[in-house]
């Protein structure tokens, strides 16, 4: 294939505008009709009346405003990092002149994209483990660690992350043993790939002294032959997780620069951090004020005591590119390691699964949240802890609100329990990529009555008319484009699968391209200054040599 080029433009003022290009492989397209018929006033005074001065107008391209009518245009003026025309290429131009016109010859213009659920601290964080996604066997893991630790022989602990035991022959959970026999005098602590269990060897679970921990609320501490096994999952992680040697406060900021490349590479202007802790904040607040960070931030603070304290004190951060607006809770764990919370037993393990909260801390903390006027994000995986959350917000919540409560991922939804995200108002944030993923093993764990209302995204989208769509990154790939592939066609990226999943729960293009862009927005309540290509709105787009709205999925794979 020839390759063409990756155009990702994100504005502020004409000397600020930023153009990444990265190669991709030529794609085919066909012309779009322009609809342009109600962008631009245009004061029919335009006879002898000189033109207005814009730092820079773009034309020639197709311009996917995702407006209240996802309107089509072909021109863009910009001033002082604003919008302030977009429509044809005459309509603009009869208003606006500049010493910097850029045609785009036909290219397609889209909103910025933003990931409404994704961890860029984790995704920092996993450009500093061993590598173990897509890992098919223990062995193979083994072989990873071996080159990993040559490569990092002055480390105190070997961490690694992206196991998954799904994808081994006897899809069993590992054992410390494993390790114990190549590592035996190094503690290692590995994350699994959704983030809700870690695999660690003997020297580990010494260095944190928990043979003696029998029961963890919230976790499982996973036994063999009356021994713990070396598998801990959710809050059972942190008796680990907390012993691990932290790294320095330079390699952490150098690891967070090498995320926010990543991100802008992967044309991501958004990022809405699925939960901090306080000095994570702080960080992030100093190196987005510094420029060391360019992707915008809507985060997520963790209900700590330190957070808590500090917010209902001091209220939100509000600044132009970071937020701190919204608290994330977590009411369950993961399908993948069984910790998502069940109405009836796991079809593969009986077993219910893990509620991660108490039910009163739970019902404090949205109480204390709701006066005070925060955002709640709940994780909701399973069907039980989704009802739980439903209906926890509806005793808070009034019919009709405008606190875009929502709950993260919702996986998991008995269709009886639906309606109250409409009637609430309660916002779904999916991941769409995950129904992928988790294709071929997900029936295993829920058996052949649940899955048809698992990963049911367009049943989520009927009931408000939006969906908050991302990635969960490092979970799951950073790509926006994988991301629309998901939703839009349900089968595997690279076609080796083109088995489709539950294809009647996929959305349409349109659906999904807002959930990407204004959707997105709407869902941290930026929708007012991004989200859509609209005059007004910061000057912020993803350009492609694709369209979207029309490309197959042998082109996008």
């Amino acid at each position: 294939m020839k390759q063409g080029i990756l155009w990702f433009l994100i504005s502020k003022k004409i000397k600020e505008h930023i153009l990444f290009q990265q190669n991709i492989s030529h794609l085919c397209f066909k012309k779009m009709k322009y609809s342009v018929s109600i962008f631009l006033a245009v004061f029919l005074v335009v006879g002898c009346q000189k033109k207005e001065k814009a730092d820079y107008i773009i034309k020639d391209a197709v311009i996917y405003t995702m407006n209240e009518n996802n309107d089509v245009a072909e021109c863009v003026a910009v001033k002082d990092g604003k919008i302030v025309a977009v429509g044809s290429n005459q309509a603009v131009l009869q208003i606006y002149t500049s010493d910097s016109i850029v045609s785009l010859n036909g290219k397609y213009m889209y909103p910025v994209f933003t990931d409404a659920h994704a961890h860029f601290f984790g995704l920092a964080y996993s450009l500093g483990d061993c590598n173990l996604y897509g890992a098919k066997s223990v062995q193979e893991i083994i072989t990873r660690l071996k080159i990993f630790r040559e490569k990092n022989s002055h480390r105190l602990w070997m961490t690694g992350r992206g196991w998954d035991q799904n994808l081994f022959e006897d899809k069993q959970f590992p054992d410390r043993m494993t390790l114990d026999s190549v590592f035996p005098d190094i503690p290692v602590c590995l994350k699994r790939v959704d983030g809700h269990a870690v695999w660690t060897n003997t020297k580990a679970m010494e260095a944190a002294d928990v043979f003696k921990v029998k029961k963890v609320d919230g976790g499982e501490i996973v036994m063999k032959n009356g021994t713990p096994s070396g598998i801990f999952i959710d809050n059972a992680t942190t008796l680990i997780e907390k012993h691990i040697s932290a790294l320095s406060k330079k390699e952490i900021i150098e690891l967070l620069m090498k995320a926010d490349s990543i991100c802008i590479k992967n044309q991501i202007g958004y990022v809405h951090e699925a939960g901090l802790e306080w000095w994570q904040i702080q960080l992030l607040d100093s190196m987005i004020e510094k420029g060391l960070i360019h992707t915008k931030i809507y985060a997520m603070a963790l209900p700590t005591k330190e957070n808590v304290n500090y917010f209902l004190q001091h209220g939100w951060i509000d600044k132009p590119n970071f937020k701190v607006k919204a608290f994330k809770i977590y009411a369950d764990g993961a399908l993948g390691s069984r910790g998502a919370l069940l109405k009836q037993p796991y079809a593969d393990k009986n077993t219910y699964g893990l509620r991660l909260i108490p039910a009163d801390s739970l019902r404090y903390l949205l109480t204390v949240l709701y006066q005070k006027g925060f955002q709640v994000c709940t994780h909701a995986i399973g069907d039980s802890a989704n009802r739980w959350i439903l209906q926890e917000y509806a005793t808070i919540l009034k019919v009709g609100n405008d606190r875009r409560w929502r709950i993260e991922h919702a996986q998991v939804v008995d269709f009886k329990d639906m309606e109250c995200f409409g009637r609430y108002a309660i916002i779904p944030s999916v991941q769409p990529t995950h129904a992928v993923s988790d294709k071929n093993w997900a029936v295993e764990r829920l058996g052949t009555d649940r899955i048809h209302y698992a990963y049911a995204y367009q049943s989520l989208w009927q009931q408000n008319k939006r969906l908050a769509l991302g990635t969960d990154f490092p979970v799951e790939d950073v790509s926006p484009l994988k991301t629309f592939f998901a939703a839009v066609f349900r089968c595997d990226y690279d076609l080796k699968d083109t088995t489709t999943f539950h294809i009647k729960e996929r959305l349409n293009r349109i659906q999904t391209l807002r959930g990407m862009t204004i959707d997105a927005a709407y869902a941290a309540f930026m929708e007012k200054e991004t989200g859509s290509i609209e005059k007004g709105k910061n000057a912020e787009w993803t350009i492609l040599d694709i369209d979207l709205m029309t490309i197959s999925k042998e082109d996008l794979s």
